[in-house]
């Protein structure tokens, strides 16, 4: 059944922080038939892809809308439902460019929320410990009365023996009470405090690699939209999360034989063999030319990958099956990466197929 390709519909929305939205919309009718064109990419890795939109004759009050950083998508039907392409925010604005007659600006977002700058210290996780410690206080004595020794002499008179009748000195001792200022020391003394230490996040033995990865996306909050893998095995040990959240989840999705990549700007994880959203046919009605063999694209089973050009199909998307009943090329294939693309003319999508 070839692909309808009648009431082409195009938008491109764009959202500031304050919720206000500015909308780029085309049906090709009157009042509605705005020119713009656009390029959107996707692919099967895990990294967000660039995309770009480009506005011709816009006003200047309408062009300084845009800011970077803005929320934005890209959609396409044919028809009036809208059925989004890609969403991101914006990374570029190009400064106007005119040929004397039409003016133009190139706008690029990148799709999702990028995450490969996420660093490895927010795998960090706080751990309270109690300690014993020492610290020198002021201690204060109050003033008080106390009895003071006193020292004297008296000159007496020997009384008996061989030196009776001389005089001599004897010493005596007496108490009296003298105030004692308050004196202030500093004294060492023992005490128990909560110390806060920052220690890789630990999984125990026996966690399963889908709690691990939603425990440390959780973590470095990375949002992923799905998570479907092809094994969910336990690890032997206690696991514990070092490195760049994001490479660390490639990684254990890698060992689980999934695949994690973008989907319409949502990061998610997928099965790659059950894993395919939807399936379409095509066959030489809806191709634009005959599909064309990429020998250098590696599928990981050291095959090519096929190329193919069809009129825009908004469903169309990185691992859709397509079934292919063209006299030039037969059988089902997944889609590996692809460009959905219009040129203010012929929106059109083109993409590399892997076999099954």
């Amino acid at each position: 059944m070839a692909i309808v390709t009648k009431d082409p519909h195009s938008w491109f929305v764009c959202k500031d922080k304050k919720g206000n939205t500015q909308t780029v919309y085309n049906n090709e009718r009157y009042e509605h038939n705005y020119p713009f064109t656009f390029e959107v990419n996707f692919a099967d890795i895990a990294s967000p892809q660039k995309n770009t939109v480009t506005l011709y004759n816009m006003s200047k009050e309408h062009r300084q809308f845009y800011k970077k950083g803005m929320h934005c998508y890209v959609a396409f039907n044919w028809g009036k439902e809208k059925k989004i392409l890609a969403e991101g925010y914006i990374t570029k604005i190009d400064i106007p460019t005119s040929d004397g007659v039409t003016e133009s600006q190139q706008i690029t977002f990148t799709e999702g929320t990028d995450y490969n700058n996420v660093k490895a210290r927010t795998l960090k996780v706080a751990k309270k410990k109690t300690v014993n410690k020492t610290k020198k206080v002021n201690v204060t004595t109050p003033g008080k009365w106390v009895d003071k020794a006193e020292h004297y002499k008296s000159t007496e008179v020997y009384k008996r023996g061989p030196k009776k009748g001389q005089t001599h000195e004897v010493g005596h001792i007496r108490y009296k009470k003298v105030w004692q200022k308050a004196t202030t020391k500093k004294k060492r003394v023992k005490y128990k405090a909560t110390e806060t230490k920052y220690v890789n996040k630990t999984f125990p033995k026996k966690t399963d690699y889908k709690t691990i990865i939603k425990g440390v996306a959780s973590q470095a909050k990375i949002k992923i939209a799905k998570i479907d893998l092809a094994k969910n095995p336990k690890v032997k040990r206690p696991f514990t999360a070092k490195g760049k959240p994001l490479n660390l989840i490639k990684k254990l999705v890698a060992d689980t034989g999934s695949k994690m990549l973008y989907e319409r700007g949502k990061l998610v994880i997928i099965n790659p063999k059950t894993a395919k959203r939807s399936w379409f046919v095509i066959d030489d009605q809806d191709l634009i030319q005959p599909p064309s063999y990429n020998e250098d694209s590696d599928n990981g089973k050291g095959e090519g990958t096929w190329e193919i050009n069809v009129p825009l199909v908004p469903e169309i998307t990185t691992q859709t099956g397509i079934i292919m009943k063209s006299k030039y090329l037969k059988g089902k294939y997944y889609v590996k990466a692809g460009q959905h693309t219009f040129d203010g003319e012929n929106p059109q999508t083109q993409c590399s197929l892997a076999s099954l």
